[in-house]
């Protein structure tokens, strides 16, 4: 690929990742889980890990997320500057500005929120393959985050299938769909969605065939290792897993596939974007 047409790609992506950085805020603000929307809080769990650790011995929240005026500020500069990104896709610096400002996002809502979820994991990586300027070192960072999107999902499969062995466990996806749904079904216990759950509760094997069947998607991810021939199927995998964890758990991960964009390569661009300009002109 010609340098001009490399380019070409990498402002697309950018675009396209940003947008989805974009939606992935406004999703939030509307949550109540910006900094500023944490009304000052004082309970915070650093756990084990170091970066929470060095996070807590700089005190960088007591300025960051406990000042009002200050988190305020802090929200409106992290969207101002997702939105740049989007209409200057070729600013390097902005990229670097952004991937700083989410760090500390990421780390202040982990700590006040007193437990270190993943689903931001995925926006706090794709942002820094844009830090490189020599197109070689933007693809070698490129493909490192492909392998370790499908390494992730991978050790998931290894995970439930030879460690915690819940694969083999017939009465898991009840169990899980119970847990996780209980509330919704009693204060709902009408609705069209209720009716349809109590349905597969009566039919439990429905859920495990379910439970089974997006482990297996997970573990599919491993042919991701051997070639990228079939980028564009394991592209929707994930898509399939969110989903049907959203809808039979109420785990909303969907930030997770902001890393799909991994599996989409310049070639792929090119198709993508030929078709839609030759529909257009049509």
């Amino acid at each position: 690929m010609h340098t001009t047409d490399f380019n070409i790609y990498r402002n697309r992506l950018t675009k396209m990742i940003f947008g989805f950085i974009l939606l992935s805020l406004v999703f939030r603000y509307f949550n109540h889980a910006l900094i500023h929307q944490l009304k000052q809080p004082t309970i915070f769990d650093t756990g084990v890990d170091f970066g929470y650790w060095f996070y807590q011995l700089l005190n960088i929240d007591e300025y960051l997320v406990r000042n009002k005026t200050i988190a305020l500020v802090f929200d409106i500069t992290l969207i101002a500057t997702c939105i740049t990104n989007i209409i200057l896709p070729k600013q390097r610096i902005l990229k670097i500005v952004f991937s700083i400002l989410f760090a500390l996002y990421f780390l202040s809502y982990n700590t006040y929120l007193t437990h270190h979820s993943a689903q931001l994991i995925g926006i706090l990586f794709i942002t820094l393959p844009f830090w490189c300027s020599q197109e070689k070192d933007f693809k070698l960072f490129w493909q490192a985050l492909r392998y370790f999107t499908i390494s992730m999902l991978f050790a998931a499969f290894v995970w439930k299938v030879f460690i915690r062995h819940s694969f083999f466990n017939s009465e898991q996806a009840e169990a899980i769909v119970k847990s996780n749904m209980a509330l919704y079904l009693y204060q709902n216990p009408d609705t069209w969605f209720a009716k349809i759950m109590y349905t597969f509760l009566k039919h439990p094997l429905l859920l495990q065939i379910g439970y089974s069947g997006v482990i297996c998607l997970q573990g599919a991810m491993c042919v991701g290792y051997f070639t990228k021939k079939y980028d564009c199927y394991l592209f929707w995998l994930p898509i399939i897993f969110h989903v049907s964890t959203y809808i039979f758990v109420d785990v909303c991960f969907f930030e997770m596939l902001v890393l799909n964009f991994t599996f989409i390569s310049e070639n792929q661009f090119q198709k993508l974007f030929s078709k839609y300009t030759n529909t257009v002109s049509t």
